[in-house]
């Protein structure tokens, strides 16, 4: 379905860096933009932040770099076999839009330019469009969020996903607001509201059902005793992590180990 042409990854231009096609080119370009930018794409100039994306049209005219300095980006030339109806699947080309996790796209695109290089058949194939339908989708996903996200919290989220995948593999240890706060450069009510925004739950809440889903898998799974679960899930008291359990699980942990898990449930007083 798809053929990858050409690309690159974290590319970084000189300061006088200006692509130009008057005319435009045969296939498609998208670009994942790491730094300012001013675009033309047909007759409309865009200037851009940090953090977008575009998608070029075959035989659009085009011209873009960074008059304020160096430019970076990942592109990527591909075609796209005409079995796909193209502008369908991905509605927003010729359209500069915010997308929420960079790091995400241009791993994407780096396994995308391996797998065209060094898979061989009967895998290739196969390979190059199921990373591709990764990529579309979480591009789709940004495009139908455009609104939603906005310039400051762009530089935030990937963040925002590292410290909560570290948060979930150290349960044991003390998480609070105030030192990730801290580490990410941001006040405390401003961390709330993006770590809310980002999962959809408050950092205290999440926090607690981690704990209580890693004690339910611990219980399920291991002849630990309760004392040295609740150590493992971060609790210092075994009366504090009882009465959480059996909140969330709706059982204590004795009932659970014994009958198996009911349906968790989410409301954390």
């Amino acid at each position: 379905m798809y053929h990858v042409i050409r690309g690159g990854y974290e590319t970084k231009h000189p300061n006088s860096f200006v692509r130009s096609c008057p005319v435009g080119i045969s296939n498609y370009l998208l670009l994942i933009i790491h730094t300012a930018g001013q675009f033309q794409i047909g007759q409309d100039i865009t200037h851009i932040t940090p953090g977008h994306a575009l998608l070029i049209s075959p035989n659009t005219p085009y011209r873009y770099g960074n008059p304020q300095g160096a430019y970076i980006d990942d592109w990527l030339h591909f075609s796209v076999s005409s079995t796909i109806d193209f502008p369908k699947v991905f509605p927003m080309t010729n359209q500069l839009f915010p997308v929420s996790d960079t790091k995400t796209l241009t791993q994407l695109i780096k396994q995308i330019l391996w797998e065209a290089s060094y898979t061989k058949p009967p895998y290739l194939k196969q390979n190059i469009d199921s990373f591709f339908t990764v990529l579309i989708n979480h591009l789709l996903a940004s495009y139908g969020n455009k609104d939603l996200i906005t310039t400051a919290s762009l530089s935030y989220e990937s963040q925002f996903q590292s410290l909560r995948l570290e948060m979930r593999n150290t349960l044991s240890e003390k998480h609070s607001i105030k030192d990730y706060a801290q580490i990410i450069g941001i006040s405390e009510s401003y961390f709330q509201h993006l770590y809310t925004d980002y999962f959809g739950v408050s950092f205290q809440k999440d926090l607690i059902r981690l704990r209580i889903e890693e004690a339910q898998y611990l219980l399920s799974t291991t002849n630990l005793t309760m004392e040295e679960i609740a150590d493992r899930c971060g609790y210092t008291s075994n009366v504090h992590f009882y009465r959480q359990f059996k909140s969330l699980a709706g059982i204590t942990p004795n009932k659970y180990r014994k009958y198996g898990p009911p349906a968790i449930h989410t409301d954390i007083p």
